[in-house]
C-alpha cells in the first residue's frame, strides 16, 4: 500500500504567499559558514514544501524537519533533488536575473514522470511500494543583486515533457550510430561508450549527454493573464494537469489570496508532449508576492 503524499505542490503555493517575501535568506552549517549562494533556492523551495522548515537557519535544524516529510533529501549527483514521502519529485533550477534560456539538466533526459528504475534517480530512497512519481521542474529567476525571486515557475514534467520512449530510442539510435564501424560497444551509463574505433583499436570513443529543457515561461506565458500584478513582485506560477490537481489530497485554502487578488486560478488547454494535435486539460495558477 503506498502512502499518501505528507505535502504537495499546494502547500508549497500557499507557504509562499503566506511568507509574501521570496528574498532568499542565507543558509548555515553546522560549523558557522554560509551555504553557496546558488543552494539558497534549493533550500527555499524544499522549505516551503516542508512547513515550519523556513524558521531555521541552519541546515542540519532544517534537515530534521525536511526528514519528517521528504524520502530523498538530495545531493549532487542525483535527479531529482528532492522526493516527496508518498508524492512527487522535484528539481529546482536557478536562473539569473530575467533570462528565459533553457534549464541545464546535464546528463538526465528531460522526464515525466520517474520509476523505481529511472535514469540517475537515487537508490537510496527511503520509501518503498511506490511504482511512478511526477516530477516538478521548479525554475526559479534570481536578482543576483539583491537575492530576491523575480519569478518561480513550478511545471509538472507531464505538461511538457514526453514519454521516456522518446529519449530513450534516442538513445538507442545513438549507440547504434556509433557502432556502425564495428566497434565494440562497452556496458556503460553514458549515451555510448565504445572501444577500437581505428583499425588498430587502439582508440575509444565516449559520448555524453547534455540535455537542456526549455524554461516554462516560454512553454507556458501565452496562458498568462497578469492582470492586476503590480511591477517590481516576485511572481509565482503552478501549472499541472487537471487530472494532478484533483488528485491532491490536501488543497489549502487560498480564500484570503484570490480575495485579495494575489492569487489566480484558470483552466487551460495545452498540447499533449506526446501528441501535438491533442489537447490537455490543466490549471494554471498566477500569484505574487512583495
Amino acid at each position: 500500500m503506498t502512502q499518501s503524499p505528507t505535502t504537495n505542490v499546494l502547500v508549497a503555493l500557499k507557504n509562499i504567499l503566506d511568507r509574501n517575501s521570496s528574498v532568499l535568506t542565507p543558509i548555515f552549517r553546522s560549523n558557522g559558514s554560509a551555504n553557496a549562494a546558488g543552494d539558497s533556492l534549493e533550500f527555499f523551495v524544499k522549505d516551503m514544501f516542508c512547513t515550519g522548515a523556513s524558521q531555521y537557519q541552519h541546515e542540519h535544524e532544517k534537515m530534521r524537519k525536511y526528514n519528517e516529510y521528504l524520502s530523498w533529501t538530495g545531493n549532487s549527483s542525483n535527479f531529482p533533488d528532492f522526493i516527496i514521502k508518498g508524492g512527487v519529485g522535484v528539481e529546482p533550477k536557478k536562473i539569473n536575473d530575467q533570462s528565459y534560456s533553457s534549464l541545464p539538466l546535464n546528463s538526465s533526459y528531460p522526464k515525466d514522470y520517474i520509476y523505481p528504475d529511472s535514469q540517475n534517480l537515487p537508490r537510496l530512497i527511503r520509501e518503498e511500494g511506490w511504482d511512478r512519481k511526477e516530477v516538478i521542474y521548479v525554475a526559479g529567476n534570481l536578482n543576483v543583486q539583491n537575492n530576491k525571486l523575480l519569478s518561480l515557475w513550478f511545471a509538472y514534467g507531464n505538461t511538457m515533457v514526453a514519454d521516456r520512449s522518446t529519449y530513450l530510442n534516442m538513445i538507442n539510435e545513438i549507440r547504434e550510430a556509433v557502432t556502425s564501424t564495428n566497434a565494440t560497444l562497452m556496458v556503460s551509463k553514458e549515451l555510448a561508450r565504445v572501444k577500437g574505433i581505428d583499425p588498430l583499436k587502439l582508440s575509444n570513443l565516449r559520448v555524453r549527454g547534455m540535455y537542456e529543457l526549455e524554461h516554462p515561461h516560454k512553454v507556458f506565458s501565452k496562458y498568462l493573464t497578469q492582470d492586476g500584478i503590480p511591477k517590481d513582485v516576485s511572481k509565482i506560477y503552478v501549472v499541472m494537469l487537471i487530472k494532478d490537481y484533483i488528485a491532491l489530497e490536501e488543497q489549502p485554502d487560498f480564500s484570503i489570496h484570490f480575495t485579495s487578488g494575489r492569487l489566480k486560478k484558470t483552466e487551460i488547454y495545452i498540447p499533449n508532449p506526446n501528441n501535438p494535435s491533442e489537447n490537455l486539460e490543466a490549471i494554471l495558477f498566477e500569484g505574487w508576492t512583495d
